[in-house]
């Protein structure tokens, strides 16, 4: 799989086209799906290297012997394959009936394996990670022209016509799906823990009781918050001290810990003493006071990408020097943990 990469100065000039659309005056001339069309979406696709060549408008989805159905664009990608887009006027509620709608097309549409519902402001961006041909319930990526972040613009650049490799996006859906399904799955078995879990638990216990139900009630009542959060220290301190390779701090975290360390102190309220770093497998801590309790960021370095978690809010980083591009979120962060 060949890997595409974007210049940073790409999502510079897809923020400042969206800043130049005359956004307001766009909607105020949407009555109707077709202005839609004319004046939200076809522009939006435009900002995104998309000429009128590209957008197959009223594409035949290939429903065999039924009577032909027709999606409201195709956007052409290469010689074989399509985004399909379901329009709708501005204004109008996306739901499950449009994404019903859009999942019959797309099912007969091989050459497709993304679709988009949108109402020329809101974009919902669908695969079928979890089942072959069926769009998935939930879209893996959602931008909004009228509210959007940086994030969104960097997710956004992907789907550029110059940047666009649909085998890489559908591998980074597919991750997100599998995490936001290990999450909920597990969140399941912290707030009502299965019998079998409670089973494993017992069976690693040394302390030897039966396993009935006055154990599994004692169990249950265990798992709150407060163990969870003890649990969670635990970890990080074994993760920091049992490496048998050793942790392997690298010139470039150190570089990223001197760069935000240097942005940080500017502010006066923030003492250089108070700020230090620890490294872990597979992540790099900058803290107040050496405490993991007290986290400003969360550096996750590797041959594959750069990025950094501030609170709850993660970043991809093209190059070390958009950690500048943080300064206001790191310097809130710190400040917010000095006053604790």
């Amino acid at each position: 799989m060949n890997t595409v990469i974007i210049p940073k100065q790409a999502v510079g000039q897809l923020k400042k086209a969206l800043d130049n659309f005359k956004l307001s005056e766009a909607i105020q001339m949407c009555s109707n799906e077709a202005q839609t069309r004319k004046f939200l979406i076809e522009p939006f696709f435009n900002m995104l290297n998309y000429q009128s060549i590209d957008l197959i408008p009223e594409f035949n989805a290939d429903f065999g012997d039924r009577v032909s159905q027709k999606v409201d664009y195709a956007i052409k990608i290469n010689k074989k394959e399509f985004i399909l887009v379901e329009a709708k006027k501005y204004g109008s509620r996306l739901t499950d009936k449009e994404a019903g709608q859009l999942n019959g097309y797309f099912g007969n549409t091989k050459n497709s394996k993304i679709a988009i519902l949108t109402n020329g402001a809101e974009y919902r961006f669908f695969s079928d990670v979890l089942e072959p041909n069926l769009i998935d319930s939930k879209p893996f990526f959602t931008f909004n022209i009228e509210s959007y972040t940086e994030n969104d613009l960097e997710a956004l650049i992907k789907f550029d016509k110059r940047f666009i490799n649909v085998q890489t996006i559908i591998k980074a859906a597919q991750h997100i799906v599998f995490i936001e399904s290990f999450e909920n799955a597990f969140f399941k078995e912290l707030v009502a823990p299965s019998k079998d879990l409670l089973k494993i638990i017992h069976k690693n216990m040394t302390f030897v009781t039966k396993f009935n139900e006055e154990t599994q009630g004692k169990m249950i009542n265990l798992i709150n918050s407060p163990f969870l959060k003890s649990m969670y220290d635990k970890k990080v301190l074994l993760e920091s001290t049992s490496n048998s390779q050793g942790v392997i701090t690298t010139e470039l975290e150190i570089q990223a810990y001197h760069t935000i360390r240097t942005l940080l102190i500017q502010n006066k309220k923030i003492p250089k003493e108070r700020i230090a770093f620890r490294d872990f497998k597979g992540f790099f801590n900058i803290s107040v006071d050496d405490n993991n309790k007290k986290v400003i960021c969360k550096l996750m370095f590797n041959n594959s990408a750069l990025r950094i978690a501030i609170d709850n809010n993660e970043y991809i980083l093209e190059h070390i020097d958009d950690l500048l591009k943080y300064k206001n979120e790191l310097t809130n962060r710190t400040i917010q943990l000095l006053e604790a």
